[in-house]
C-alpha cells in the first residue's frame, strides 16, 4: 500500500481522534510525523477515559500516551499543529519531568555550605592569614560582609603570589597591589574594595598602629579616587538613555509582554514559559523597586500573598538592610501577571488549587529550591539591556520630575532607604531643582514688590 494510502487508512482507524483534528491531518498527510497518529489516538483515548474537559487535559493523559521523551515531543508537536485550541500546559509539565529523568545527565557539583565556607580559610590563602579568617566572620556586622572581604582577599592573595611578594599586609604591598589592579583595568571602586579588605585583614592579624596608618593612607587615596569616578551603573544608564530608553518605556515593554502571555496560552514550549516569567519579573521589579536578591527569595503565601478578591500583597525583609518592606496592594497589572505566571496557561478555574499547591514555594519557579540571587536581574537584562538595579535610579528620576520638593521623602520610602548616605545620590538633583523653583518664586515676589 502506498505511503499516503497507509497514512489515510491509519487516520480512518484512529477513531478516538476528534473529526475536526482528523480532517486537519488528512489535508496534509505527507507532513504528519511518523508515529503521530498512534500517539495522538492514545492521547484522546486517555482523555476520554479520564472524562476531563478539553480546556486543560491532565498530565496523566500525556504520560499514558507517550512512554518516552521523543514520543512525547511528537505528541506535543502534533497537537500544537492540528489541535491549536487544545491547552498543552500539562504537556509542558510532563516534558519537564522527562528532563529530570534523563539518564546520564551530569550531576551538578554541590555548592559549598555556609558552615564549610565559614569554618575553613580558602585554599589560595597563605598560612599566615589563616588566623584572621575566623575573626572576619565573627566581627563583621553581617555574614555577607565577611564573604565579600574573603572574596576580595582571594584576589589579593593571587596577585601577591603572582608578584612574588610575601603576604604581609603593609603600606608597600597595598601600594603595589593598587597599582597592579589599576594597570589591569579594574575600576577605582573595585580597587578601593580590595584594599578595604586588605586593611581589614591587617586589623584581624593585630598589625601594629604604624602599619595600620600606612595601609589607611593608601586606602584613603583610593576612596577619594572612587568618589570621583563615575559609577558603572550611571554609565549604563547614560547609554540606555542615549538609545531612547526610559522608565515609562520599560513599563510599556512589561505590559506588552504581559499581553503576550495570553497569546502563548497553554503552550508547552520552554521559550514561552521563560517569556512569561520575564514579563512578570520586569513588571514586579518596576512596581516594587526591590533588589534582585530580594525578588529571588520571595515565596508564595509567605512574602507574596494572594487575597480572595484577586489582589496580591507583598511584605518582606530586605536582605541588604534587614528592614521590613510592605506593599498592601500591588498594581492591578501586577495582579494579572502573577495570576498568569501561576496558571502557566491553564484555565482560571484552577488558580486557587495552583496557589494552594505551591504555597511556600518560590514564586518564580514554583519549587522549594532557592532561586539564585542574580537570576531576576539576568532575566530583565535579556529583554531591556539594563539589569535590575538601575531600575531603582530610573524610578527615582520619575518621582523627581513629578514633584521635586516632595521627591526626596517619596524616593526614600519607595526605594527603602534608611541611611541618608544611601539617599544622597538619588535626591541631589531633586533638591537642587526644588531650590531653583523656590528661588524663582522668590524672585517673582520681589519684582512684584
Amino acid at each position: 500500500m502506498p505511503k499516503l494510502e497507509n497514512i489515510k487508512a491509519k487516520l480512518r482507524a484512529a477513531r478516538a481522534i476528534p473529526p475536526a483534528v482528523r480532517a486537519a491531518m488528512s489535508r496534509v498527510p505527507d507532513s504528519i510525523e511518523p508515529g503521530a497518529i498512534d500517539v495522538m489516538n492514545r492521547f484522546y483515548e486517555a482523555l476520554r477515559r479520564h472524562r476531563q474537559e478539553h480546556d486543560c487535559p491532565p498530565r496523566a493523559c500525556f504520560d499514558q500516551a507517550a512512554k518516552s521523551e521523543p514520543t512525547l515531543g511528537t505528541l506535543l508537536r502534533g497537537l500544537e499543529r492540528f489541535a491549536p485550541d487544545l491547552n498543552l500546559a500539562e504537556g509542558r509539565a510532563a516534558r519537564t519531568a522527562w528532563y529530570k529523568r534523563r539518564k546520564g545527565a551530569p550531576a551538578k557539583p554541590a555548592a559549598a555550605t555556609n558552615s564549610t565556607e565559614i569554618a575553613r580559610p580558602p585554599a589560595q590563602w597563605p598560612s599566615a592569614w589563616h588566623t584572621a579568617h575566623a575573626r572576619l566572620f565573627a566581627e563583621s556586622p553581617k555574614e555577607s560582609t565577611a564573604k565579600r572581604h574573603v572574596s576580595s582577599l582571594n584576589r589579593c592573595a593571587e596577585e601577591l603570589d603572582r608578584l612574588g611578594l610575601t603576604p604581609i599586609p603593609d603600606r608597600f604591598r597595598a601600594l603595589v597591589l593598587s597599582e597592579a589592579f589599576s594597570a589591569q583595568g579594574l575600576s577605582p571602586r573595585t580597587v578601593r574594595n580590595y584594599l578595604g579588605a586588605f586593611v581589614r585583614l591587617a586589623q584581624c592579624l593585630d598589625a601594629d598602629p604604624s602599619t595600620l596608618d600606612g595601609l589607611a593612607n593608601i586606602f584613603d587615596i583610593w576612596v577619594a579616587r572612587a568618589a570621583r569616578a563615575p559609577k558603572h551603573k550611571d554609565l549604563k544608564l547614560d547609554t540606555f538613555a542615549e538609545n531612547g530608553g526610559s522608565w515609562q518605556g520599560l513599563l510599556d515593554t512589561a505590559l506588552d509582554l504581559c499581553t503576550g502571555m495570553d497569546a502563548a496560552g497553554g503552550s508547552w514550549r520552554a521559550s514561552d514559559e521563560r517569556a512569561r516569567l520575564q514579563a512578570c519579573v520586569l513588571l514586579i521589579a518596576l512596581n516594587t523597586n526591590a533588589r534582585t536578591g530580594d525578588i529571588a527569595a520571595w515565596r508564595l503565601g509567605e512574602e507574596l500573598k494572594r487575597r480572595e478578591d484577586g489582589s496580591w500583597s507583598l511584605r518582606y525583609l530586605s536582605i541588604k538592610t534587614g528592614k521590613s518592606v510592605k506593599f498592601s496592594r500591588l498594581w492591578p497589572e501586577t495582579h494579572a501577571a502573577l495570576d498568569a505566571l501561576l496558571l502557566a496557561g491553564r484555565p482560571e478555574r484552577m488558580l486557587t488549587a495552583r496557589y494552594a499547591t505551591f504555597y511556600g514555594c518560590s514564586w518564580m519557579r514554583h519549587t522549594r529550591k532557592p532561586v539564585p540571587a542574580k537570576y531576576p536581574s539576568a532575566l530583565i537584562k535579556e529583554i531591556t539591556t539594563v539589569s535590575a538595579h538601575p531600575l531603582r535610579t530610573l524610578a527615582a528620576d520619575v518621582l523627581r520630575r513629578i514633584d521635586p520638593g516632595e521627591s526626596p521623602r517619596k524616593i526614600a520610602a519607595w526605594l527603602g532607604h534608611h541611611d541618608p548616605r544611601s539617599q544622597e545620590a538619588y535626591t541631589l538633583a531633586a533638591t537642587g531643582r526644588a531650590q531653583s523653583d523656590a528661588w524663582a518664586k522668590e524672585r517673582i515676589a520681589i519684582r512684584k514688590g
